[in-house]
């Protein structure tokens, strides 16, 4: 991670959260930075029409139709981002093109007004544009240094073709102020989005602590909690099933002092990366919601597919072969009550069907599983 951070790069699924995130904070910069565009470019205009003579250049219609070009990425930008959300996206996209078109016409005029004897020079309006590149606008920094870099690049190349040879040492110095920008540009851009990369770091983890149970990685009691009766609305509003299996590790306190607490923490941390997959469906959840005691939440999920999921855990866990704390011969086991939501129920009594399910496995011997009747209050069946 800390590799990506200094490259200003994430794993790829953190990454699109980063520029989710980027997307949200940028709106009002990028609206912003529209009108400042849209405004500029109008006083250009409205200077070069009416403070100074141009009409002898031949130059004014064609200055005109460029500083319309100009104009008019902004006026995209602002009708793209106050639109709905899939159309702001598309100005997320869009911008860093945007973006390079703005400069490239920039730097255009530059060139033309240094091929005229005229009293009007307006100079470095690509410098301007380069500048603009690195602002905050939703743009990364690698996006915000390609499109300075193009600027100047097309800048070079047009100058090339414009300019004649006598014109072209004048012209470099422009380039050379034009790198100058770009690179404090870029360092200052580097230096921002690192900070932001920080910040957002930190807002994840601190959201993955508040949500999570640092024992065992999964979701813990609070976030379980909010999650059930999301689950539970959804579940009707798709009319799908939703199950929950309460799940308690056997004889965990008994474990714990036969072993040793750090043994019991690492039985925790098995058990939880076991449970976690199964619940790799974005719907799915692995809770740990107590000490021992463990909730599987799971969506389109009817009653027998949960029963089959809770003997896989059960013969799963057999698999890792844990010695039992009072019979070398037996193995830890777990034991699980199934309830699966009916109508009417509400996420307290959903959950009361399970704990009353699981109480009854435990009863019937540990190591096994209860089905809960398909009540408000049921009686468990034993499996």
């Amino acid at each position: 991670m800390h590799g990506g951070f200094r490259l200003l790069r994430f794993a790829p699924e953190l990454e699109r959260e980063f520029r989710r995130y980027l997307d949200r904070h940028a709106r009002i910069s990028q609206r912003l930075a529209a009108l400042l565009l849209i405004f500029a470019v109008s006083g250009y205009l409205y200077c070069e029409h009416r403070l100074f003579d141009l009409a002898d250049t031949g130059w004014l219609t064609t200055l005109t139709l460029l500083r319309l070009l100009q104009i008019l990425p902004g006026v995209v930008v602002l009708v793209l981002t106050f639109y709905s959300r899939r159309f702001r996206a598309q100005a997320n996209r869009m911008f860093p093109v945007l973006l390079v078109m703005v400069g490239m016409l920039a730097a255009l005029i530059d060139i033309r007004f240094e091929t005229l004897d005229a009293e009007l020079n307006f100079r470095y309006g690509a410098g301007l544009l380069i500048v603009a590149s690195f602002f905050f606008l939703g743009v990364t920094f690698w996006w915000a240094l390609l499109c300075a870099v193009l600027i100047v690049l097309a800048d070079v190349c047009m100058a090339s073709l414009i300019l004649s040879a006598e014109q072209m040492p004048e012209h470099w110095i422009a380039v050379s102020y034009y790198l100058l920008l770009l690179i404090i540009g870029a360092i200052s851009r580097y230096v921002h989005e690192y900070s932001q990369r920080d910040q957002f770091l930190t807002r994840q983890l601190l959201g993955w602590v508040a949500e999570h149970d640092a024992l065992s990685g999964l979701a813990n009691r609070r976030s379980h909690d909010r999650a059930l009766p999301q689950r539970i609305a959804q579940a009707r509003r798709d009319r799908r099933p939703l199950s929950l299996l309460l799940l308690d590790l056997d004889d965990f306190k008994a474990y714990n002092d036969t072993f040793g607490h750090p043994a019991g923490d690492a039985l925790i941390r098995t058990f939880g990366e076991l449970l976690a997959g199964f619940a790799r469906r974005p719907l799915d959840e692995a809770a740990r919601v107590g000490g021992e005691e463990f909730a599987l939440l799971l969506y389109n999920c009817d009653n027998a597919a949960a029963q089959r999921i809770a003997r896989q855990v059960i013969t799963a866990l057999a698999a890792l072969d844990i010695r039992h704390p009072h019979d070398s011969a037996a193995r830890v086991g777990v034991s699980i009550g199934i309830a699966t939501l009916q109508d009417g129920q509400q996420a307290e009594q959903l959950y009361h069907c399970a704990d009353t399910a699981l109480y009854q496995a435990k009863s019937g011997g540990k190591n096994r599983f209860a089905v809960a009747a398909g009540l408000l209050r049921p009686e468990p069946q034993l499996h």
